[in-house]
């Protein structure tokens, strides 16, 4: 079933393969104010992952409750500690990025992932946040060559926890999840939950990109 989630958003993802943001980022063009704007903003959108995870915890059975949970955790120590190194990597301060609104995007984004996984089933909230590690998986994996010209070092590390083993059995965890929860049915409802949550990867990379403010 997750197979043919993804065809049916190819139109989508090759959008993001080839967005400014993702290419640039790769070979080591994209101005570092950009990826700044970028890092800042994906706290939020860590901390709305993490809630993601607690809610789909609540209401799903055991197996599903327990890889949520350590989802969350591993969101909560392991990607934290590793969003700090960045951050200090970049002259930043988690005490200063927690006070960064998020910007329309990200604020639509994780409201459409939260309402998701509060109204909907577990197998809706698993469709709901499987494009965001899936695309960042095939996103590294297709561009992986460009990181050999890549002389921007935080890029390039960044960039590598995509290619990483663990990573890849995470993504296949998701999707292993996802197949085994469905039964053939709705399929419908949860192409629409898989194409919303790629568009709003699109447009997060696009807004990191602009920099996008509220307008008012």
């Amino acid at each position: 079933m997750t197979e043919r989630l993804r065809v049916d958003a190819s139109l989508i993802w090759e959008r993001i393969f080839k967005h400014p943001f993702v290419v640039e980022l790769y070979s080591g063009a994209l101005p570092l104010d950009k990826f700044i704007f970028y890092a800042k903003q994906d706290y939020n959108y860590l901390v709305g992952m993490m809630r993601v995870f607690s809610i789909l915890a609540s209401k799903a059975d055991y197996e599903i409750a327990r890889t949520a949970l350590e989802i969350a955790y591993a969101d909560a120590t392991i990607e934290m500690e590793s969003y700090v190194r960045l951050l200090k990597r970049l002259g930043l301060r988690l005490e200063d990025v927690v006070k960064e609104e998020p910007m329309p995007t990200n604020l639509a984004y994780m409201n459409f992932l939260i309402t998701t996984c509060y109204m909907g089933t577990p197998l809706e909230c698993l469709v709901s946040v499987l494009p965001c590690f899936w695309s960042y998986e095939e996103i590294a994996e297709k561009h992986k060559d460009m990181l050999k010209g890549n002389r921007v070092d935080v890029y390039v590390e960044w960039a590598k926890t995509y290619l990483s083993n663990e990573y890849r059995e995470l993504v296949s965890k998701l999707r292993s999840l996802v197949d085994g929860l469905w039964d053939g049915r709705d399929y419908e409802r949860l192409r629409r939950v898989f194409t919303t949550a790629s568009r709003y990867e699109y447009m997060f990379w696009d807004a990191s990109y602009r920099g996008e403010v509220w307008p008012i």
